[in-house]
């Protein structure tokens, strides 16, 4: 009995396989897509994001401004904001001023009304955490802070 070279079976059937392989596009678009789509829908979801906190930030800003103004406009020869419940009703006043944002005034941290030389002075901070993307960071908020001050 005479043991010979016999081919591997695989070995006549891998090169017409591949050559069909390379040659095939049949779903190749989805898989582009597939790797494409996740930094794609990444990128829109974070554009979004910041958007949203631009827009808090500019509102913020905005709620602010109205607080100052409405320190001094109420005055009255004295600073409303210098009490207690003075100091409440700007921030109620300011937390109504977040046009398209639902903030309670007890989110508004660090409220404080200040007489400096530029007028009632308003300035607090807000911590915005991320919608979408802060679940996959694990720092998911950051602090927002607004300075404004209202000439008497």
């Amino acid at each position: 009995m005479k043991l010979g070279h016999r081919p591997f079976p695989l070995r006549s059937a891998i090169p017409p396989l591949l050559r069909r392989l390379i040659s095939a596009s049949d779903g190749i678009e989805t898989i582009e897509f597939a790797l494409v789509s996740i930094t794609l829908f990444l990128f829109l979801f974070g554009v979004i994001e910041f958007g949203w906190l631009y827009w808090t930030q500019s509102e913020l800003q905005y709620a602010a401004e109205a607080a100052a103004r409405w320190c001094t406009i109420n005055s009255g020869g004295a600073n409303p904001c210098s009490t207690s419940t003075g100091l409440a009703n700007a921030k109620a006043y300011a937390a109504g001023q977040l046009l398209g944002i639902s903030i309670a005034s007890s989110d508004l941290t660090n409220f404080t009304v200040n007489v400096a030389t530029c007028g009632n002075q308003v300035s607090f901070t807000y911590t915005y955490n991320f919608l979408v993307v802060g679940t996959l960071f694990p720092q998911n908020s950051v602090t927002l802070s607004a300075t404004a001050c209202h000439q008497a």
